[in-house]
């Protein structure tokens, strides 16, 4: 009995140990340990976790990094391309001024007083003065004869300034072949001229008066007629009927307002003056000019080049005429001795002050 009892006693105590046993079992099971397989596991649910939500943040990174980049190289870009035009745009020479008026503003040329200019003294005047009396600043002083007359009635002989300065006009009563010449060495050299044109002119020539527009030049009226002997014998109306219908065909083929004039022959009267500047118009005579309009009777290079240059003043209105081979051949060193000297050539002034190129 008492093996018995023991044998039992045994088997009980072998049955809780084997319950204890199973159950720590079981904790074991539904805790494991962390071991280095599990914690590596771990790590790379967490690294594929944060690959899932890092690439959007990295590509807005990415793409305002780019958009950075690409502003600042187009910033560069435009800072070098605005350099490099910077560069290209500026000449050797300085840069030709603006137009100094609304050539594209149509003028009312109606407005004129033919009663008031039925007043004023018309006896035709023909213009010159003594070459070898001068000023102090080389001026003719003749010019300042004509003044008195002309000042009044919009008329000018010279521009009143001290500066080294010169204005190139050149009359264009038809064309012998030179003109195209003259506009290159113009363009060549930076040189703005006035251009006063004829009917005759415009008739047969308009491929030049555009490129004198398209150039920056100005373009001035000259009549219609070119009267022998000058436009006041032909009285108030048939002047201004001449004026006006060149004016208006001007305007109406390039869309260009003219606002200089220049007698023919230098030849007019304070009416004639008045006249032009009721219309809106000014009077443009000038302060050197030499026999440089007989074609065939030029005068030698050489000496039209010294007669030019001795006569440097300052403001001076310079008058050649473009059929003159002479001209022609002599404009580019003019232009250049004139410089050397000290002179640049202005922009004829029309409503604005002397403006350097």
């Amino acid at each position: 009995m008492k093996s018995m009892r023991q044998c039992l006693a045994l088997l009980l105590a072998l049955a809780l140990c084997l319950s204890l046993l199973s159950g720590c079992a079981g904790k074991k099971k539904n805790n494991p340990a962390p071991d280095a397989a599990s914690s590596a596991a771990v790590e790379a649910e967490q690294s594929a976790s944060a690959a899932e939500t890092e690439p959007a943040a990295e590509s807005g990174s990415a793409a305002a990094s780019e958009s950075a980049a690409a502003s600042e190289g187009a910033e560069s870009i435009a800072q070098e391309t605005s350099a490099a035009a910077s560069v290209e745009a500026e000449p050797q020479a300085a840069p030709a001024a603006d137009a100094p008026y609304d050539t594209s503003a149509k003028m009312d040329v109606t407005g004129v007083d033919f009663d008031a200019l039925s007043q004023l003294d018309n006896t035709s005047m023909d213009y010159g003065f003594a070459k070898d009396d001068r000023d102090e600043l080389n001026r003719p002083n003749g010019i300042y004869y004509y003044d008195r007359f002309y000042k009044d009635h919009g008329g000018v002989t010279h521009i009143d300034t001290t500066e080294d300065l010169i204005f190139l006009t050149m009359d264009e009563g038809y064309e012998a072949g030179h003109t195209n010449d003259i506009l290159d060495t113009l363009k060549e050299k930076n040189v703005k001229s006035v251009f006063f044109i004829t009917k005759q002119f415009y008739d047969e020539h308009p491929e030049l008066i555009q490129r004198m527009i398209d150039e920056g030049h100005i373009i001035g009226n000259h009549s219609c007629a070119h009267k022998a002997g000058g436009m006041p014998q032909l009285g108030a109306q048939a002047q201004y009927e001449d004026y006006k219908w060149l004016n208006d065909a001007v305007y109406e083929k390039f869309g260009y307002q003219m606002k200089l004039f220049r007698f023919p022959e230098g030849v007019s009267s304070p009416q004639s003056c008045e006249l032009l500047n009721q219309m809106g118009y000014k009077s443009v005579f000038w302060s050197f000019a030499y026999r440089d309009f007989v074609l065939d009777d030029q005068m030698d290079p050489a000496d039209a080049l010294d007669q030019c240059l001795d006569q440097l003043h300052p403001g001076a209105i310079y008058l050649l005429h473009a059929v003159s081979a002479t001209n022609t051949e002599i404009l580019a060193d003019f232009i250049d001795s004139a410089r050397a000297g000290g002179y640049e050539f202005g922009v004829f002034p029309v409503e604005t002050a002397p403006a350097l190129q």
